[in-house]
Order: C-alpha cells, then sequence, then structure tokens
C-alpha cells in the first residue's frame, strides 16, 4: 500500500507550493482493498484563505534532473495541485510511488488478464519526459526478459537492454514545449476535419516523440492497455489517433486517461454487474442543437443492450430532480447522459452538462455527487457523456474533462473531446456497450469499438446501423436517408476517452 509523504520533502524538491499541507486524496486499491476513505471527503479549509501558487520553471528544473522515482512522486504531486487548484478541492491524503503503482498494475493484471502500463507524459520548456511504468513482473516474466519483444530492430536501436519490469525514462529533446504544442494543436485541427486527410503527418510526428522511445518497453513487457498522465496543452489530444507509419495505436493497444494515479480509483469490480440509468435529450432544449439519435442510443444501451437492468428516461423526463429521485431509490453503477455538455476555457462553472429544464455546471458537480452518494460504496463505476465537446487550446477546459471523474465522484468517465456527428456517436456508443457486456473491461471495450469502426465492421447505410455483418438496427425516420459517412476516419472514432479507471 501506499505510505504518506513528507510534505516538506515535497515542498524542496518539486515545486514551490505557499501551502505545503495540500496533497492528494488516495483513490487507489485493488479488489480486496474497500477500506479506502471517501475519496470525494474534503479538508475543513475555513481558515486556509491562501491557493498554493505553482512555479512551472522551479518545477520544470527540479523534474528534470530528479532521479526517476522521485519523478513520478513529483509528478503525482504536481498534477494534484493542478487538479485540485482548478477544480477548488482540497484534496488531501497519499501519493503513490513508483513501487506502489507497479505493485498495483501487477495486481491488477492477474485480475483481468491484462497488462497495464502508465506512461507520464510531461512537457518540459527544452524537452519531453516520458516516465513508463509497467507492472512488478512475476519470476517467470523475469527469466524470460526480453523475449516478448516483437521488433528486435527496436531491441538494437537501444542503448542498454530492455529488461522487463524495469520503470523507463526518456527525454526527447526535438520534442521541446514550444514545438510539440504547436504540433499537438496541428493534430487536433486536422483530425477534427473529416474531410481532411492531411492528419498523418502531425498523427505520426507525435508518436515518434512520446510512443516510439518507450515502444522496446511496451513489448518487453507485454503491454496490452497504455494509461497516460498527460501535461497541459496535450490532455486535449486523441492519443488512440496516433499513427507510426502504419497502424494507428489503437490497434495495438487499448488507450485511457488518468488525472494522475493517485486521483484513480483502479479497484476492479465487472462493470457487467452494474445496474445502468440512461438519460438523454433528443429535441432542442434551452437553445441547444436536437440529437435525434438519442431515443435509439438509449434504449438500445438500457433496454436491448443491458437488458434488464436498464431504466431510461426521454426529452422532458430528463431532469435533475428526476436523477436525484431515482439514484435515491436504487444504485445505478451506471449513468449514461445522451445530452450535451460543454467544457469551457476560464472558469470551472463556464462548462455544464445539459439536464432538460437546467444545466449543472462542472463546479456544481461534486455537491451533487456527495448528496446522491455516488463516490460512496459501491461506487458510480462509469458516468457516460456521450455528446460532449472540449474547447480546443485551452487548459482549464482541458482540466475540467480530464478531471471530470474526480469531480464528479465517480471510477470513470467516458466522454468525447470534440462533438461528434449523431450517426457515428450511436455506432460508437452502441458497439461499446455490446462489447462491455462480453469481456466487462472499460477501455478495452472502447478499443474493441474504435476498432470496429476503423475497419468498416460498424458502418451507417441509409436504414440501417451495422453492429457487425450479422447484426444490425434500423435507423428511426429521422435518420433514414441522410447519406453515407464514413466511419472509419478517426474523427468519428478517436475523440471518445476513457477517463480515470480503464478496467
Amino acid at each position: 500500500m501506499k505510505f504518506t509523504r513528507s510534505f516538506f520533502a515535497i515542498f524542496l524538491s518539486v515545486i514551490l507550493i505557499l501551502f505545503f499541507f495540500k496533497s492528494v486524496q488516495a483513490q487507489v486499491g485493488n479488489q480486496s482493498d474497500i477500506t479506502n476513505s471517501d475519496p470525494q471527503e474534503i479538508v475543513n479549509a475555513n481558515d486556509l484563505t491562501a491557493t498554493p501558487i505553482i512555479d512551472r520553471e522551479v518545477f520544470d528544473n527540479n523534474f528534470g534532473t530528479a532521479p526517476t522515482d522521485e519523478a513520478v512522486e513529483e509528478a503525482e504531486e504536481f498534477q494534484a495541485v493542478e487538479y485540485g487548484t482548478y477544480l477548488g478541492t482540497n484534496l488531501f491524503g497519499e501519493i503513490s510511488s513508483a513501487e506502489e503503482i507497479a505493485d498495483d498494475l501487477s495486481q491488477l493484471a492477474k485480475l483481468t488478464g491484462k497488462n497495464s502500463a502508465v506512461l507520464y507524459v510531461t512537457s518540459l520548456k527544452d524537452q519531453l519526459s516520458l516516465i513508463l511504468i509497467p507492472p512488478k513482473p512475476q519470476e517467470k516474466d523475469l527469466l524470460n526478459n526480453t523475449k516478448g519483444l516483437k521488433d528486435k530492430s527496436l531491441l538494437l536501436s537501444q542503448e542498454t537492454p530492455v529488461k522487463v519490469g524495469e520503470i523507463v525514462r526518456k527525454f526527447v529533446v526535438d520534442a521541446n514545449n514550444s514545438n510539440i504544442q504547436k504540433i499537438a494543436q496541428e493534430f487536433r485541427s486536422k483530425v477534427t476535419n473529416v474531410r481532411d486527410k492531411n492528419y498523418f503527418s502531425s498523427a505520426q510526428k507525435l508518436y515518434e516523440w512520446i510512443i516510439k522511445p518507450i515502444e522496446p518497453a511496451l513489448q518487453a513487457n507485454k503491454i496490452d492497455s497504455v494509461i497516460f498522465s498527460l501535461d497541459s496543452g496535450l490532455r486535449a489530444i486523441p492519443v488512440a489517433a496516433l499513427y507510426d507509419g502504419n497502424q494507428f495505436l489503437i490497434e495495438k493497444y487499448s488507450v485511457g486517461i488518468i488525472p494522475s494515479f493517485s486521483l484513480t480509483d483502479t479497484r476492479y469490480i465487472p462493470i457487467v454487474k452494474s445496474d445502468i440509468l440512461a438519460m438523454g435529450i433528443s429535441k432542442s432544449t434551452e437553445g441547444q442543437d436536437p440529437l435525434p439519435s438519442v431515443p435509439l442510443e438509449i434504449n438500445t444501451v438500457s433496454k436491448e443492450l443491458w437488458r434488464s437492468q436498464g431504466q431510461t428516461l426521454l426529452d422532458q423526463e430528463s431532469t435533475l430532480e428526476n436523477l436525484k429521485s431515482l439514484s435515491r431509490k436504487k444504485h445505478f453503477g451506471i449513468l449514461h447522459l445522451a445530452t450535451h455538455g460543454d467544457f469551457r476555457s476560464g472558469k470551472i462553472s463556464n462548462s455544464y452538462i445539459q439536464f432538460w429544464n437546467r444545466k449543472i455546471h462542472i463546479d456544481q458537480l461534486r455537491n451533487l455527487s456527495q448528496e446522491l452518494g455516488w463516490s460512496k460504496e459501491p461506487k458510480v463505476e462509469m458516468l457516460v457523456l456521450s455528446a460532449c465537446k472540449t474547447a480546443v487550446g485551452s487548459q482549464e477546459a482541458e482540466l475540467g474533462f480530464s478531471g471530470l471523474a474526480v469531480q464528479a465522484g465517480v471510477k470513470s468517465v467516458l466522454g468525447s473531446l470534440w462533438y461528434v456527428s449523431d450517426q457515428g456517436t450511436l455506432a460508437l456508443m452502441t458497439k461499446f456497450y455490446d462489447q462491455l457486456k462480453i469481456n466487462s473491461l472499460r477501455s478495452e471495450s472502447l478499443r474493441q469499438a474504435q476498432l470496429a469502426m476503423l475497419k468498416g465492421q460498424v458502418r451507417v447505410t441509409d436504414k440501417e446501423l451495422y453492429l457487425s455483418p450479422e447484426k444490425s438496427i434500423a435507423l428511426p425516420p429521422e435518420l433514414v436517408n441522410l447519406g453515407k459517412i464514413n466511419l472509419t476516419h478517426p474523427y468519428y472514432w478517436s475523440a471518445f476517452t476513457m477517463i480515470g479507471n480503464w478496467n
């Protein structure tokens, strides 16, 4: 388990924080660890009026020269302060060490059958820092060492051999902050234009900088899932669509985003056992555009795919009051909201989720979570926002989106970085749940849905949505004869992102 770190040591070695009593609430554990304190508990800060101040230049200097183990803890602390400051929350507790993260990943691998690695991507002024933490290996894995490496040319290009279970740190000088931020914005701009196929260049450059240096370690450790903890300016890129010149990243690994490991409840409970509440708004309300595929989406998800475990609310029924009423009567492990969500620049109160008769602003979400007990055992396993979008180039919007699981007190959030078309969202969501009921793993189910779209197995005709060559769903009149769309373009599938618990 974790240890409580000396806050004074953190202060000296990491960042300039005026009040070093502010730390991060631990949420990590495996399935047997059910004694964690409420991860949404807030410290009584009535007399603590000052806000922590982060000196990024000091952090960059200390982080860049710190030993790898210390750098991991510094990254965890930095992310905690950054998210806590933006979310307006005094988080406290314990920081995960690199060794503890590796141990937890090893335990999760035993439970899920999938090897996950955490990748810290930190954009320093003069270079990019990559730290990869694989699962702690078993003895048999240590004996095999580099036998898992598929591409031997990658091994030959390394200065030292790849060791199974070793934490890897790499620096990429070409990817200094100015360069990588420029390419990241270019990639996001091009991949969101469905008529543009020129995204390959920036997608490949980001792959070269972020993935290629640690790919030998990914292969040697037989990694199935890459879980990213990303720095400012990089949290809104669709990592699934990074490209190696031949394949997208999603063709090799499932992916997920975490604010930090310490801020993520990684405990594995098969989500297929969860009841679902699906709420949706198909008509225009409060100036929002209509979403005509929503009735089919929520009915298919809750009644056909999740069968008797589902309940639906549509349009006028999709009110905050009804959500509260139903949540008090029954525990729902999955909350599926097929409605507009908007993560905007500026204060957290600028961002919102649309209900029928009102918006709930993201700064109000924590109180709602506490009122309804989302973070209490058994926790809400997953919140799904199927029609949200994140402002381009906004650090605040990125923090709001990637910190949503922390703010909502749920284990994971599935959302989209930009609003995808009605048909594209319908295709992704139905295929995602179709996979989820089979394997009960979140990021892997999302990967399979994305691959099915990329390979043309999930497609939309004039009258039907095909989830496979053998399985189709009739489209409602509003979506009939809208013309053929090419769901293989990453615009349609790469926006969807699993945040928080990926298991």
